[in-house]
């Protein structure tokens, strides 16, 4: 087994720089469109070839009145974000986040997202949480600084 697994708590999903807070999961997914390049030479099996590439992230969360509100607003407004997807500097298990805050390592990607859903959840006697969906607009980039 590889000695460079990550644990999911070390993984995260950050806006602005900033770790969206009291995550409880993260998710960046890239899809691929094809088309299909069969001739009469493919024979019984299909041929494609990549076309254009699409990504979206999501992230379920505890609810914070600052971030949950921040994020409502860039909805609102129908205002792209910056979200970066990535490991963290400062990665501590045992005792939480770290004083200062979480920062990004440059080994993850970014990009500019729309906020496409944020649903909020409110159950009576249990923890609030929301869950925000995001598609990228534009480039999802590797970050090397």
């Amino acid at each position: 087994m590889a000695n460079n697994v990550v644990l999911g708590t070390d993984l995260m999903l950050f806006k602005d720089g900033v770790a969206l807070a009291a995550s409880t999961s993260c998710k960046l997914t890239i899809n691929a469109n094809t088309l299909e390049t069969s001739s009469k030479d493919s024979g019984k099996w299909t041929s494609n070839q990549p076309a254009k590439l699409s990504w979206n992230c999501s992230s379920d969360n505890l609810f914070t009145i600052d971030d949950y509100t921040s994020l409502m607003d860039a909805c609102i407004a129908r205002t792209p974000i910056e979200v970066q997807f990535s490991t963290v500097q400062n990665p501590n298990s045992d005792t939480g986040m770290p004083e200062g805050g979480w920062q990004p390592v440059a080994n993850g990607y970014k990009g500019e997202a729309i906020i496409t859903s944020i649903d909020c959840n409110a159950t009576d006697g249990d923890n609030a949480t929301y869950s925000i969906s995001m598609t990228g607009s534009g480039a999802l980039a590797k970050v090397t600084e």
